[in-house]
């Protein structure tokens, strides 16, 4: 059995050596730490993103660079800016004054969303009768100790309604932390089985086709500023409509329709990207382990699978920029539940241009690459009419990007009387898109592209590429 101990020390000794060399300056001692903006947010939040302190000495200029990427990254403030001056009394000696732009906290967010898995898939069924509403109630830095409040309220095609809250740090050395959700949901629609790579839905009626409710514990822990580990102990318990196990008996047990199962996983996050919302300098790593079904409940499923994510960011030359990722995703089974077999096409994981499509995998590798171009370089503008700098102020970029990604699924099981085009074998998508990134974390995408399939298609996304 694996010493996660080992495992983590390992890691965290081996992503150092993926960052490049230190530039050294002439050091000097931090006399003083000034900060301005921060109405809501504590100084001991802001604190545990600084590398350094008053009173310590600094000798490079990646500790300065890192600070400021920790305060971005931590989703608080739209804007971070560093001033140093000379200490005029002490010998050495140097004054720092962060200006900060906090970031609007509250948000009833309304929320609108399609039954299918992208903007493509809803565009092709044309059915405005598969929309969602609703709204999010998000508190993104309750006591301004970047506590976290999630209430959902979801009606309409298929509903949601769910309650969550993120203490980020426990105890007075900030490094562990806990998140408690839970919710109940119910689908007019569930996705019952795939032919020729695509999702066939299943429809209730008057009746919901699925019901499900969820609670989960997630403890995690922050070793130094970029390494994070997280546990995660969740309970579920679902019905099914009843007509479905005809139509795929995975959706049945001898008991019924009801599934209950506990899932226990385990991941770890190294993060040394310079912008979580769109990186260009940096790498991203991602370890997880998962074992839904502990043997506690009666029919629980029982499946185990590891996934690993890789990315890797650098600048080129000039206005050009580089970003590949690998996933890897292996389980030690064949075939799974179909309501948890989810894998190749879902989330980001999934070739461009192949956004229609899914493969019933459990075993896959993807490989992205992008070549980025810097039409306009970021820059801060003001909004007239609007002095509130949370809204006013915002930083706008656009790039345009040419991208190649491939994608293998392995030792996936075609039900017999049904088809596929791309399992089990290798695809590949390539292209050219336009990213728009701006302020509060928003990113939007337009590609053109065409697939090994020949298809040629545009696409809309709402998050960077890699």
């Amino acid at each position: 059995m694996i010493d996660m101990r080992k495992l983590i020390a390992i890691l965290m000794f081996l992503c150092p050596l993926m960052a490049s060399a230190q530039q050294e300056i002439d050091c000097f001692v931090v006399s003083k730490i000034n900060v301005t903006g921060n109405k809501v947010t504590k100084m001991s939040t802001i604190n545990r993103e600084m590398l350094f302190h008053e009173g310590d000495t600094v000798c490079s200029v990646e500790a300065i660079v890192e600070s400021r990427e920790n305060l971005l990254n931590a989703a608080l403030f739209n804007f971070v800016d560093f001033y140093w001056t000379d200490d005029a009394e002490k010998e050495n000696c140097k004054v720092l004054t962060i200006n900060v732009v906090e970031r609007w906290y509250l948000w009833p967010i309304p929320y609108m969303a399609y039954a299918d898995r992208n903007l493509k898939s809803w565009f092709e069924a044309n059915d405005f009768s598969r929309l969602s509403y609703g709204f999010d109630l998000v508190y993104r830095n309750l006591w301004g100790l970047k506590h976290k409040l999630d209430l959902t309220v979801i009606a309409g095609y298929n509903q949601n309604f769910g309650l969550s809250y993120d203490i980020p740090y426990l105890t007075h050395r900030q490094r562990l932390g806990v998140k408690l959700s839970g919710g109940y949901t119910r689908d007019r629609e569930v996705a019952y089985i795939t032919d020729y790579d695509k999702i066939t839905y299943f429809n209730g009626g008057d009746q919901y086709a699925h019901e499900s409710f969820y609670v989960f514990l997630t403890p995690y822990c922050r070793f130094g500023y970029r390494n994070r580990l997280f546990l995660q102990f969740r309970y579920d318990d679902r019905t099914f409509n009843d007509s479905l196990p005809a139509l795929n008996s995975d959706f049945g047990n001898p008991d019924g329709t009801r599934f209950r199962y506990f899932t226990l996983s385990a991941v770890f996050k190294n993060d040394c990207r310079d912008d979580h919302n769109y990186p260009l300098n940096g790498h991203y790593l991602e370890l997880e382990l998962t074992k839904i079904g502990l043997g506690m409940m009666n029919y629980s499923p029982d499946l185990f699978y590891g996934k690993i994510t890789v990315d890797w960011y650098t600048p080129i030359n000039g206005r050009f920029y580089w970003a590949s990722n690998i996933t890897a995703k292996f389980s030690d089974r064949q075939t799974a539940p179909y309501f948890l077999s989810q894998g190749f096409g879902y989330n980001n994981d999934y070739v461009r241009t192949c956004d229609l499509y899914v493969v019933d995998a459990l075993k896959y590798g993807i490989f992205k690459n992008n070549l980025k171009f810097e039409i306009l370089k970021p820059v801060t503008k003001h909004l007239p009419l609007i002095k509130n700098d949370r809204f006013g102020k915002i930083h706008l970029a656009l790039y345009a990007n040419l991208f190649f990604d491939v994608g293998y699924t392995w030792d996936v099981i075609v039900p017999e009387g049904f088809t596929t085009k791309i399992a089990n074998k290798f695809i590949y998508g390539t292209g050219v898109g336009i990213d728009f990134v701006t302020y509060y974390d928003k990113v939007l995408r337009f590609e053109y592209g065409v697939n090994a399939l020949g298809e040629f298609g545009f696409f809309i996304h709402l998050v960077a590429p890699i």
